[in-house]
């Protein structure tokens, strides 16, 4: 059988329990709830922090939390007295709305400086860091506990299948939004042995070129399949992140799933005992990767998915935040009150400002779908207006013709000849 990777790969059988956490079907535990806050509770629009969050939230539910999300449109509420600790995700979430008996937890996983900059971090009980460089860089501006947790995997999604048959083939599934990454300008011109799989948000926005084979993005919980198929995975971390070492949740998941990923960020390896993981810096580079020979890739992929499999998987993440998230519990514990009037404050104007920006993107949407609107008149319009000109040219051609025609002596001649006949015919 001839491996092949899939053009409409199968979402994994998880797919319902993660999307029944983000539902907030499994809120309440013996340990208290545990709210994320996240960008979308839509596991369909493919967000990474929604995903890190539900994976570390299914491993925290093993162990007797109630885990939920609290996603970017319900920020402006207040978060619900019962909750135990919110984990932030993302840095621009104000906690003004967020009891002062709950504690408060940053997850610096990227936009490390921003983070370092936020005027309200004292607020946060704890922060946790994804790398060294960023725990550093975090501590210099915080005076609380901070704590490298690196983001991780949830082995029981990503897995290998031996009896699965695996292609010699790359994939990548970096995504377009907007912003033009590295990865681009290398696969522009690349030129490996078969086209690497580009599996991207907004591929219609993205140029083609002989070195990559274009598609449309996947579900994440396709993803396994993917990368089971695949021999390699190009990755590409994104500045900012790559200042700090705060490295994709894509590394760690080529692994579990048997393919050997490739990044371009060598900061962070090591820390993560993933230092042998290849580096590429142009297309050359790739391409030097791309072609190792199978026994050396199967070997090395071994070596690196044990690392992962030991140290990575999320339900490690969890016994490792465990006391962190006992201790802020009790650190918070009889703290009554509101958070600061100033906080509260900034808290509404956040969402005003959201709101703003939403309403100002749907405005744009609506303006870009009537230019479309008005350029595809505009083009029917064009279009009718050289098929009336062609069909007004070619009447004027057989009207030029006719009239010669029935100006010419033959025409005349057989004019009479045939009024003469018909004379004779009704005599």
């Amino acid at each position: 059988m001839t491996a092949v990777i899939p053009t409409t790969p199968i979402p994994a059988p998880l797919r319902d329990e993660y999307v029944a956490i983000a539902a907030g079907e499994h809120a309440t535990g013996p340990r208290g709830t545990v709210r994320f806050a996240v960008s979308t509770a839509d596991p369909d629009e493919g967000k990474g922090d929604l995903f890190v969050a539900l994976g570390l939230a299914r491993a925290l539910r093993e162990q007797g939390w109630g885990v939920a999300v609290w996603p970017l449109e319900r920020w402006g509420e207040s978060v619900p007295d019962d909750t135990a600790v919110v984990v932030s995700m993302i840095e621009s979430f104000v906690p003004g709305h967020v009891p002062t008996g709950t504690a408060l937890v940053a997850w610096v996983r990227n936009w490390t400086e921003r983070w370092a900059a936020l005027p309200y971090l004292d607020e946060f009980d704890a922060v946790w860091a994804s790398s060294p460089l960023a725990a550093e860089a975090v501590s210099a501006q915080y005076d609380g506990p901070v704590e490298v947790v690196p983001i991780g995997v949830d082995t029981d999604l990503f897995t290998t299948a031996p009896d699965e048959p695996r292609s010699d083939r790359a994939v990548t599934t970096v995504n377009f939004w907007g912003v033009r990454r590295h990865v681009q300008d290398v696969l522009a011109e690349v030129v490996p042995a078969e086209p690497i799989v580009w599996f991207a948000a907004n591929v219609d926005h993205v140029e083609a070129s002989a070195g990559v084979e274009l598609r449309p993005m996947v579900s994440y919980f396709a993803l396994p399949q993917v990368y089971r198929a695949a021999a390699f995975v190009v990755d590409d971390v994104i500045a900012p992140a790559a200042a700090y070492g705060t490295l994709n949740s894509r590394l760690y998941e080529s692994l579990a799933a048997g393919a050997l990923p490739v990044t371009d960020c060598v900061t962070g390896l090591d820390a993560l005992g993933l230092a042998d993981v290849p580096v590429f810096e142009d297309a050359a580079g790739l391409e030097r990767v791309l072609a190792m020979p199978a026994a050396e890739r199967t070997a090395l992929v071994e070596r690196l998915r044990a690392v992962v499999v030991e140290r990575h998987t999320f339900r490690a993440r969890a016994e490792q935040v465990g006391p962190s998230l006992d201790a802020a519990v009790s650190r918070v514990a009889g703290r009554t009150g509101a958070r600061s009037v100033f906080l509260r404050w900034a808290t509404e104007q956040r969402e005003a400002l959201r709101r703003a920006e939403h309403d100002r993107d749907v405005h744009l949407a609506g303006v870009h779908d009537i230019n479309e609107r008005l350029i595809a008149s505009e083009r029917k319009v064009g279009e009718y207006d050289t098929a009336r000109r062609a069909a007004e040219a070619e009447r004027d051609q057989i009207a030029a013709r006719f009239d010669g025609l029935t100006r010419s002596p033959e025409y005349r001649l057989l004019h009479g000849a045939g009024r003469v006949a018909r004379r004779a015919l009704r005599r």
